[in-house]
């Protein structure tokens, strides 16, 4: 369920084939990637001197949660890291690594007879992943069609307002999330929001963060309210980063530029590779606010896009993560890019033999 930076396609794919018309799904598609154009930390059009961060595109909703409570989920029940974050990676997922490496939760806000739970976290030095649970305190399902999906399981939900915070961190991030439905038998849907830091590292710092009036979309893209409330907690990003810096320094030839890799991590969760290029982005100053212009698409596609990079792994498989998000800063002539994402899903580093970053191979020292 996972989503990547310029994954229009696969978004749309998603959501063919199902309930929605084609029209609606155009609409809902299109709406989205509006909205995370706005969004204050994925700005699009930027003066030049002004780093521009590459979302990964969200399904339906993009926010987190935050009033510290601790104790079980909304369901009731508490859950493992393992067992949270079997949504997002699927019923086969690796639990012991995810036990290792995250930690549950419980941190939750009750509102208007609907609870909010922050049920698991996990991440690594730059990337971070937080599942909720939504229920009604008396146990009644919430009023929708939980099989009318958007595709991949995604639900058509989204809350009315969301502003989810790193204390203490003050620079950019990009991500995504959206809605599910882990278990039809009980009365909870779950909410998945990861991210990804661009200028410092992710433990140590603590959530914040605030939802109100959980929505449904109509397949004409109306939105409704299905349960009024607003709830807000806050949460440790406390979780074991084991993530590993693999060698950095190599060159490759970026369409006739130069470009340096600066930094690779990798742990079971994501990656991230950071490099610097011989050459300044330049940036369509006229751009109108919030639309991309197609110089400015050519200018990603030339220093970011086009970065093929993959994780190979020893069955002879990669994982392909050109696609991911990140962010772009001209700098003094030159130009400094990260690209990285969280894997869909959760890769034993034991299992990685190589990196490969247009075409240079970096291996994974065991």
């Amino acid at each position: 369920m996972n989503r990547a930076y310029n994954d229009n396609k696969e978004y749309t794919e998603a959501m063919a084939g199902l309930k929605f018309s084609d029209e609606a799904k155009a609409r809902m598609v299109q709406n989205l990637l509006d909205a995370q154009e706005q969004a204050a930390d994925n700005v699009v059009p930027m003066p030049r001197a002004r780093k521009r961060r590459l979302p990964r595109i969200a399904a339906v909703g993009v926010a987190a949660a935050v009033v510290l409570t601790v104790g079980a989920s909304a369901t009731g029940v508490f859950r493992s890291a393992g067992e949270a974050f079997q949504g997002m990676f699927g019923p086969t997922a690796d639990t012991e690594i995810i036990d290792k490496i995250g930690r549950p939760v419980g941190a939750s806000d009750t509102d208007n007879g609907v609870t909010v739970t922050a049920d698991a976290i996990i991440g690594d030095k730059y990337h971070y992943a937080v599942t909720y649970s939504i229920a009604k305190v008396d146990g009644t399902a919430f009023d929708i069609d939980l099989t009318n999906t958007v595709g991949d399981g995604v639900l058509p939900l989204t809350f009315g307002e969301e502003d989810t915070s790193l204390s203490g961190y003050y620079g950019g991030t990009h991500g995504g999330s959206y809605f599910y439905d882990a278990d039809p038998a009980d009365n909870a849907i779950q909410y998945v929001e990861t991210r990804e830091v661009s200028d410092g590292e992710v433990r140590g710092h603590t959530v914040r963060a605030k939802f109100t009036d959980l929505c449904v979309f109509d397949d004409e893209m109306n939105r409704s309210v299905i349960a009024e409330g607003c709830w807000s907690f806050k949460f440790n990003l406390d979780f074991e980063d084991t993530s590993v810096s693999l060698p950095a320094g190599q060159t490759f030839d970026l369409n006739g530029m130069t470009a340096t890799i600066d930094e690779i991590s990798l742990s079971p969760l994501a990656l991230r590779v950071d490099y610097t290029v011989d050459s300044e982005v330049q940036w369509d100053e006229n751009a109108q606010s919030g639309k991309q212009s197609e110089h400015d698409s050519e200018q990603m596609h030339k220093y970011f896009d086009s970065v093929q990079i993959l994780v190979n792994k020893a069955d002879g498989t990669s994982i392909d993560m050109s696609y991911a998000g990140g962010s772009i800063s001209p700098e003094d002539g030159k130009t400094v890019c990260q690209k990285g994402d969280i894997f869909s899903e959760i890769v034993a580093l034991e299992d990685v033999e190589s990196v490969t970053v247009q075409g240079v191979e970096i291996p994974v020292q065991q």
